[in-house]
């Protein structure tokens, strides 16, 4: 005979308890991704808000970002500027800093800032750009810096864009 919990029971019948474990763990994920397990504040009930800038694009099938459980999710953004529709420049540098304004930008519109980021993941059309890019990044962001993954990919959308970059954020106070 085993012990389980305090109590005493036959081998044969522990089997029966692994089910149970499995929908327990699966109900504990649901509940906290839903927000049910905290509390019921706007941000915490699972109600998802899209976060949109003024001069976003109306013609993209995605949202700037959006707002769930108290996090932000901030989509992908190139170095685009806003009044007039081209890249900022042809040099990881400048398309760094211009995405940084604009997911700035999307921040504010939420009500949160640039250091409110915890993660940001960062795609590069050339990994030889990553010492420019890391430098420039140095600047843009404060310690303590958010976590950060860095990959290269073939392309990006938009021709002549080197980098994208994507965060997530706490909602600010």
């Amino acid at each position: 005979m085993d012990s389980l919990f305090g109590r005493r029971f036959e081998s044969a019948h522990l089997h029966n308890l692994i089910p149970m474990k499995i929908f327990t763990t699966a109900l504990c994920t649901a509940l906290f991704l839903t927000g049910a397990c905290c509390s019921s504040t706007p941000e915490t009930t699972g109600v998802r808000k899209e976060v949109r800038t003024a001069t976003a694009s109306n013609t993209a099938p995605f949202s700037q970002g959006i707002e769930a459980n108290g996090f932000l999710f901030i989509s992908g953004t190139l170095g685009v500027e806003a009044t007039t529709g081209m890249l900022a420049g042809d040099d990881v540098v400048s398309q760094l800093t211009q995405i940084v304004k604009n997911i700035s930008q999307i921040l504010e519109e939420a009500g949160s800032s640039l250091k409110d980021v915890v993660k940001a993941t960062v795609f590069l059309t050339d990994m030889q750009n990553y010492a420019a890019m890391n430098e420039a990044y140095l600047t843009l962001f404060q310690a303590p810096y958010p976590a950060r993954t860095c990959v290269e990919i073939s392309r990006l959308p938009r021709a002549g864009a080197l980098i994208e970059v994507e965060v997530i954020a706490v909602k600010g106070k």
